[in-house]
This record gives C-alpha cells, sequence and structure tokens, in this order.
C-alpha cells in the first residue's frame, strides 16, 4: 500500500511516500512551495497543480492520503504600530491582523480532499498534536512548533529516512503515523484479507 503523507502549507508543503508495509528508509520525500502566487487564488491555484502532480499519474498513484488537519481557529496578533514621526498618532489599542497563510489552509484542505475522492483514494486528516503524540510519545503533542519540527528531523535521521527539510520530516512521520496507527488503513487491510 502506498501512502502519501502531507505537511501542508504555501510557503512550502512537504510531502513522503511510503511502501507500507515496507522499510521507512525507503520513503521518498520532496516538497514544493506556491509562494510565488501573485494572491491567495493563484496560491491555491499553483497548490492544485503541484498537488495533481502527485496523485494524477496512474503508474504511482498513492493507495492512501493523510494530511495535517488545518486548525479550525485562526490566530490573530495585534499589529506592530507604526513609528509617530510627526506625533499625530492616537493612544488607542492597536488594530489585530491574523497571519494570511493561515486563512488559506483550510482551501488548500479542500483541494486535498477534492483529489482524493476525484481519483476515488481513502484518505484522512490528522491533527497535529495527535500525530506527533502518537510518533514522540508522551508529551509530543504540545511540543512548540519549533521544537516539533526538530523532533521531526531527529525522527527521520534516528529511521534513516532521507527528508531534505523539517516540512520533508513532518510528511514522514504523518505517512508513518497513517501506518502504524489509522484506523481507516487497518480496516483497507481487513478489507483487502477478506
Amino acid at each position: 500500500m502506498l501512502i502519501l503523507g502531507l505537511d501542508q502549507s504555501i510557503t512550502r508543503t512537504g510531502f513522503a511516500l511510503y511502501e507500507y508495509p515496507g522499510n521507512e528508509r525507503d520513503m521518498r520525500c520532496g516538497s514544493f512551495s506556491c509562494k510565488d502566487g501573485a494572491d491567495p487564488e493563484e496560491k491555491c491555484e499553483l497548490f492544485a497543480r503541484q498537488f495533481k502532480r502527485l496523485v494524477g499519474p496512474k503508474e504511482r498513484r498513492p493507495d492512501f492520503i493523510v494530511w495535517e488537519r488545518a486548525r479550525r481557529r485562526i490566530s490573530a496578533y495585534p499589529k506592530k504600530p507604526n513609528p509617530n514621526l510627526l506625533g499625530l498618532g492616537g493612544d488607542g489599542p492597536a488594530p489585530w491582523t491574523v497571519n494570511a497563510d493561515q486563512l488559506l489552509l483550510p482551501e488548500i484542505q479542500g483541494i486535498i480532499r477534492g483529489e482524493a475522492i476525484s481519483y476515488r483514494i481513502p484518505h484522512e486528516s490528522v491533527p497535529p498534536a495527535t500525530w506527533r503524540a502518537a510518533i514522540y510519545g508522551k508529551g509530543g503533542g504540545k511540543l512548540s512548533r519549533a521544537d516539533a519540527k526538530a523532533q521531526a528531523r531527529a525522527y527521520c535521521r534516528a529511521l534513516r529516512i532521507a527528508a531534505g527539510n523539517e516540512d520533508e520530516a513532518e510528511a514522514a512521520c504523518i505517512a508513518r503515523w497513517a501506518a502504524t496507527c489509522s484506523q481507516k488503513i487497518r480496516l483497507l487491510f481487513a478489507e483487502a484479507a477478506a
């Protein structure tokens, strides 16, 4: 069974193709970026084209797709105030802003799900805390983003998975989570055996 694991984003999407059961060292990892798009729509279109290259070819189409579930809540941050060079600034509260790329993650997740449905590929999304706790052990689901990325690199080094960056490493961990913990994959194996 060929599992496609994804750690998706606009900045850089990591992917891992894992033939399971098989040796983790044989995972094929890669990444692509969509940040060169001029606007959000173009970035999503670039993502869709790149993703279709992964799942479209019949000779290497994955049997299962798993990706990191997008957060349902979008974080907001106070904007940094502009310097008050002329003494004309107000003393009111700073306006708030959101991370624009976080707004695109649900749309990207929809692209992944839509392609999986279109090609009739079984699929699943997994919250970051869930796969990290299962792969890294107790406390793994509560790591900071930077610590989680470093842990993914260390995990891949330990298993000798050739991940070129932290996004590829997290994609490999997500694929490994699917192979060892996903109930959907267990059902697929049970159906295939019956």
